[in-house]
């Protein structure tokens, strides 16, 4: 500084560092700071949640190799057939003790088309079927007549003309071969038909040895499937013998055990045509 004492000059005050522990601009500062932390935390609990979605995703669809469909036949205000019990009751205590029989083995994802005491329309099944591209499809029913002399286990597979016919005839095959071992007698040349509309919407029943392609309509829960499809009646609800093998919370764990055994055989026959 020339020209000038340098020493007649203070020094300029030293500014006050403020204390880090109070006032407005530490608070800011502190407050500033957590929502720096705060935000990388939710993108990482988000990122975690997406990543475990997507893996369960993954295993729900691709974790187990086959999906089984199980319907049980009419439900909520549709009863179905009445005899000595309900038909929806039938269906209902099958599907429950197949459905369990599957998951104790642990192989299947299981796709059922309607809640117990839910009521869906057949093409409403249907669909939720077709969206689920099952491998099987069961169709879960009971039979009824008139003068109470009806008995036995028939099932109908998809008709011929289907893309799936044959699939479903195989399974249809399994089914009649396990039920007969349960104890079920057979209907009709071997326990396997094919179920029609005719043009006046009466059923039209005709016995497997007739490959003839019709252009009748056919049940509402076979349509559109690539995997094996069949609809079972699994006993006569007016029959007491039939009854009790097959309908009682005992017997529909038989015919739900016929059907667990059933598909394996299925599946092992699939197996053996691609080895």
């Amino acid at each position: 500084m020339k020209g000038k004492n340098w020493r007649k000059y203070e020094a300029p005050p030293k500014k006050r560092k403020p204390n880090k522990k109070s006032g407005a601009a530490y608070k800011h500062r502190q407050k500033h700071h957590k929502k720096r932390r705060l935000f990388p935390r939710l993108v990482l609990m988000v990122l975690l949640f997406f990543i475990g979605y997507c893996g369960f995703i993954l295993y729900f669809y691709f974790g187990k190799p086959y999906i089984v469909a199980i319907d049980p036949g009419h439900g909520g205000e549709d009863i179905g057939a009445e005899g000595i019990i309900k038909e929806v009751d039938l269906a209902e205590n099958t599907a429950d003790a197949l459905e369990e029989l599957l998951k104790e083995d642990g192989r299947f994802r299981i796709v059922r088309s309607r809640k117990n005491g839910e009521t869906k329309s057949i093409d409403e099944r249907n669909h939720r079927f077709v969206k689920a591209r099952p491998d099987i499809v069961l169709s879960i029913h009971g039979n009824s007549s008139d003068n109470g002399n009806g008995y036995g286990f028939e099932c109908y597979p998809s008709v011929p003309g289907m893309k799936n016919h044959e699939k479903s005839l195989a399974f249809a095959s399994c089914l009649t071969e396990k039920m007969e071992q349960a104890g079920a007698k057979l209907r009709g040349d071997n326990g396997i038909r094919f179920g029609y509309y005719g043009n006046d919407g009466n059923k039209i029943l005709l016995e497997s040895s007739d490959n003839t392609t019709y252009d009748y309509d056919t049940f509402g829960i076979l349509k559109n499937m690539n995997g094996a499809a069949v609809l079972v009646e699994q006993c006569f609800l007016t029959n007491k013998d039939d009854v009790e093998r097959f309908a009682t919370p005992e017997g529909c764990k038989r015919a739900a055990k016929a059907y667990y055994e059933a598909i394996l055989c299925y599946l092992d026959k699939e197996t053996e045509k691609t080895d």
